[in-house]
């Protein structure tokens, strides 16, 4: 796989670098921001275009030695013609750019691609962030400080010796962007390189807003937020979801509060049944939350949407440890938008086909469940698999619970299909039967039994428990780093595991935790494994690779883009294309990637005027 970081590995800054084939600048960007002018709350291009936003400063530094530091109109951009760009976070960068090119008379400049080392970092299991990356690869502690003083001021308001100090700051960030590009770019996989910058360009293009519906939308939120408010007896005396002033309340009412008011805490389900008709207050606090964190997201949308009607967010590259895509940008997160309809809002709705063009949505179907039966190495599953119609009709056959007939499973007994898609979906990464039980709302001894079930008839899952566990135990013994290698070519890596003795058990056998750091959300967590975590997260990157491989295609095909969710591309097309786009995109979906010819992959997808899922 090439290089593998380890906590012993570190880079010298001052290290001679071999000159790369391509010229590459290094390009960093800094611009003013507050409380309101924030890519963060924004996004890019609502950012950019705020009347508030100013980039004031971007910084190259070449391969070849060379060095700007000053303000971009005065950059000449021509030099970047050909050449290699790298920026940690080009999703920033590479956008202000265009954004410079296009509005504000920069010169254009025809390089050869923009790549992102932040992206590159996290790949190799690095903190995204650029002061975290530099001190773990170089020991070099960077001070961001210098950026966050930044906050609300304009670069004339520093002084002379302020605006020196920023100016090193910025120039040491392009100088470490560029050395952790020479340093680690050749062993980035190519393919890697390609669904990063991909990804960046999937997020450029944009999605269709319904902004009339937007507008209703908000003002309904709204009016059902200040009557919940105007509900709750202590709303301006004590702020509204106070515990102290809730159990106040309710001990004025002669009523006992209970001991947690969590949405899905059986307490609190049976403490809102006894009393909320009577007390209609109960259910504005648990409301209240739900309908605020929904109207923030609405608001989200419409801060972002541009004059175009568009809205330009983020989704982040190797966002969990597992290489799954994340939500970025703009206060929204696309990965996670709520299903169905809440408080009259069904906001995927929202997302629309643009005039005369349609949506076209295809997923790959249980993919998840196929990734863990390759990795298991369950043939016989697969075959099953790759013959049957209905996948869950197959593994209600194996699990004995269903004999083949007339009618196919969900039309004549679609209660116990349900049932054996969430044994298959629960049970598989080892849950005990307390907690499937507890997942599926079910008595413990049903709970029980469908992990009984499920382990009697899956021995080859099971088994991929106890390998992934014995080669865990093998690298905490001798010492090693662990990691799980990938049919993609890549690993998933843990590095160094810290066993601890576990005295829950009481059979007199030594039991033992096994522990690891790894990168999540950018930084570095404790995390416990065990066998059937690693089965999970293997599963899940298996089907991360799978499904890159084919967003890969699917846009070399001619077919563009516009947002993906898990394993699920949405694309838009014009209106006479829309069948031709579905039969061929669920065609190159359906097909399994060069390096792993045996996995059965099957999709499915649907043409629409607004998103849906």
């Amino acid at each position: 796989m090439g290089f593998i970081f380890t906590m012993e590995h570190k880079y010298k800054l001052d290290a001679e670098r071999p000159k790369p084939e391509v010229t590459t600048w290094a390009i960093d960007f800094e611009t003013y921001f507050d409380s309101e002018v924030s890519v963060r709350k924004l996004g890019n291009k609502a950012y950019f275009n705020h009347p508030g936003f100013d980039a004031y400063l971007v910084t190259g530094h070449s391969s070849d030695g060379e060095t700007f530091c000053g303000h971009p109109k005065d950059f000449e951009w021509g030099k970047l013609t050909g050449c290699r760009v790298v920026s940690h976070n080009a999703s920033f960068d590479e956008n202000l750019y265009l954004w410079g090119r296009d509005t504000q008379g920069w010169e254009s400049c025809d390089y050869l691609e923009w790549c992102c080392t932040a992206d590159m970092c996290v790949f190799f299991g690095l903190p995204r962030n650029l002061g975290g990356a530099s001190a773990t690869l170089y020991n070099l502690e960077m001070d961001k400080s210098v950026r966050d003083r930044m906050k609300g001021k304009t670069f004339e308001s520093l002084d002379k010796e302020q605006q020196d100090e920023f100016l090193r700051y910025a120039e040491e960030d392009a100088r470490i962007c560029l050395y952790l590009w020479l340093d680690l770019s050749p062993s980035w996989p190519e393919h890697e390189k390609e669904i990063s910058n991909l990804n960046r360009e999937i997020c450029r293009r944009g999605i269709a807003i319904d902004t009339d519906a937007l507008k209703d939308n908000l003002g309904a939120l709204q009016l059902k937020l200040f009557e919940a408010e105007n509900s709750i007896p202590w709303n301006g005396e004590a702020a509204l979801l106070s515990r102290k002033a809730f159990n106040e309340e309710c001990r004025k009412q002669k009523i006992e509060p209970p001991a947690s008011l969590a949405q899905d805490n059986p307490l609190a389900i049976e403490f809102s049944k006894k009393y909320r008709k009577e007390f209609p207050w109960i259910t504005s606090v648990q409301e209240w939350r739900r309908i605020n964190a929904l109207l923030q997201k609405l608001q989200a949308f419409d801060r972002a949407v541009l004059p175009d009607g568009r809205y330009y967010g983020g989704i982040l590259y190797f966002g969990a440890h597992t290489g799954r895509f994340s939500g970025s940008g703009g206060n929204l997160n696309l990965q996670n938008l709520p299903r169905g309809e809440l408080f009259g809002v069904t906001m995927r709705n929202l997302i629309k086909a643009d005039d005369g063009k349609k949506l076209v949505v295809v997923d790959l179907s249980q993919i998840e469940v196929r990734t863990l039966c390759w990795l298991a190495g369950d043939t016989e599953m697969l075959k099953e698999i790759a013959e049957a119609e209905d996948i869950y009709e197959t593994f209600a056959v194996r699990f004995k619970r269903w004999e083949t007939g007339d009618k196919p499973l969900k039309e004549a007994n679609p209660g116990l299909r349900h049932a054996v898609k969430q044994t298959v979906l629960g049970c598989g990464y080892q849950a005990s039967g307390a907690r499937y039980a507890a997942m599926e709302n079910i008595a413990l001894d049903a709970g029980e039994e469908a992990v009984k079930t499920y382990r009697s008839c899956m021995p080859k899952v099971v088994g991929l428990w106890r390998r992934y566990k014995g080669d865990l135990a093998i690298a905490a013994d001798i010492g090693e780093n662990f990691e799980i290698s990938l049919p993609s070519g890549r690993s998933l890596r843990y590095g160094r595991v810290k066993r601890m003795k576990d005295n829950t058990f009481k059979d007199g056998k030594n039991h033992f935790k096994y522990f690891v750091k790894i990168v999540q959300q950018g930084r570095q967590s404790n995390v416990s494994l065990f066998g059937g975590k690693l089965a999970e997260n293997a599963s899940q990157a298996l089907a991360r690779d799978v499904f890159c491989d084919t967003m890969l295609r699917v846009e070399k095909s001619g077919w563009g883009t516009i947002m993906h969710v898990h394993d699920e591309v949405v694309v838009e097309v014009e209106e006479d294309k829309a069948e031709e786009a579905l039969r061929d995109i669920t065609e190159i979906m359906s097909t399994p990637p060069s390096w792993i010819p045996d996995l059965p992959l099957a999709a499915e997808g649907k043409i629409l005027d607004c998103y849906e899922k």
